[in-house]
């Protein structure tokens, strides 16, 4: 597959190519959050980097296996 056969495919479906690019962004963002997180060492007191981690985490994963099914069988009834 080619650039342009990569570029035809999200112009096909921006939707799709948005919410894998940005599946994408919010992958590297929660790395480098979590060599941040182990660089700052023990979670000791609430909030910080640890909870926005795994809070972002929670988010992504549920997003992923709740709400877009969700949002395919609905769409799919149609």
């Amino acid at each position: 597959m080619t650039l342009a056969d990569v570029a035809a495919a999200a112009r096909e479906r921006p939707l799709a190519a948005a919410l894998e690019l940005g599946s994408l962004a919010v992958c590297a963002l929660l790395l480098v959050g979590v060599f941040a997180a182990i660089a700052s060492g023990r979670p000791g007191a609430s909030g910080g980097i640890w909870l926005a981690v795994v809070v972002v985490g929670a988010a992504f994963v549920c997003f992923w296996t709740v709400l877009w099914p969700s949002y395919e069988r609905i769409r799919g009834r149609h």
